[in-house]
């Protein structure tokens, strides 16, 4: 649907690792030095997960290889969470909303977390569900955009 018209630039990373993992998601704290927890994710879940959101073939998505990181994807592609496509709905291409949203507050689509996703698309459906046309400008009247942990980006 539609495109960044800009790149956004990689923001540090997080000095503290994040909390509890999802009940499917088995997280290892790794040293100090590289801050984020090792996913252990299984390809089958993957797998389920792909048919489930019926990905299209053309985005290529990959399983992340063993000890991978949220900021271990391969040139060319972004990691993006799997609660993003379950608990948040998202699909691809992103609506326009969604890409004039994380190119006004310039933070990457792998930095938000899921929670601020949610509430992104919450707000999406509220104003397609009254024929209104969502802007970043009526959504910036009811959130403004925290940090979490230090790394994650969030709306309350």
């Amino acid at each position: 649907m539609a495109t960044p018209s800009k790149p956004s630039s990689p923001l540090p990373r997080n000095p503290t690792p994040p909390s509890s993992p999802t009940a499917k998601d088995e997280v290892e704290v790794v040293p100090a030095d590289n801050f984020l927890p090792v996913l252990k994710w299984k390809e089958a879940d993957f797998q389920t997960m792909m048919t489930k959101v019926q990905m299209p073939v053309e985005f290529r998505a990959i399983y992340p290889q063993e000890g991978d990181t949220a900021s271990d994807a391969p040139t060319g592609y972004v990691t993006l969470f799997d609660d993003f496509f379950g608990i948040c709905n998202l699909r691809l291409p992103l609506t326009v909303f969604m890409v004039e949203l994380l190119e006004y507050y310039n933070i990457h689509i792998s930095k938000l977390s899921p929670l601020g996703m949610v509430r992104a698309r919450h707000f999406e459906y509220c104003f397609h569900s009254q024929n209104l046309e969502p802007l970043v400008e009526d959504f910036r009247l009811f959130y403004q955009m925290t940090v979490l942990l230090g790394f994650f980006f969030s709306f309350s």
